[in-house]
């Protein structure tokens, strides 16, 4: 994450993140230990704010993408993310 969905982010980087998140062996722990949990949690996490800030073709305040250098107010929305879907923008009633 640190190096893939830094501070300074590109859509190559993103999609390589994404690819990596996703080889991982990750899956519902069989153990209910808090351990397990917390990986699954911060697992999840990190694919979320991967496949959003891929889809957020723009930079805004402290998401910079390199190849979207400027603001483009059609992503002036919230992200929603469900497993298995696309990211898509939630029309936000402070931003017609």
């Amino acid at each position: 994450m640190w190096r893939e969905v830094g501070i300074i982010r590109s859509g190559n980087e993103l999609r390589r993140a994404i690819e990596q998140l996703e080889a991982m062996p990750i899956s519902p722990p069989e153990k209910v230990t808090r351990e397990e949990y917390e990986l699954l949690n911060m697992w999840t996490v990190a694919k979320v704010i991967a496949c959003s800030a891929l889809a957020r073709e723009e930079s805004r305040g402290a998401h910079y993408r390199s190849d979207f250098p400027y603001h483009d107010d059609r992503f002036a929305k919230h992200s929603l993310v469900r497993r298995g879907q696309p990211a898509r923008f939630l029309q936000n009633s402070s931003h017609k």
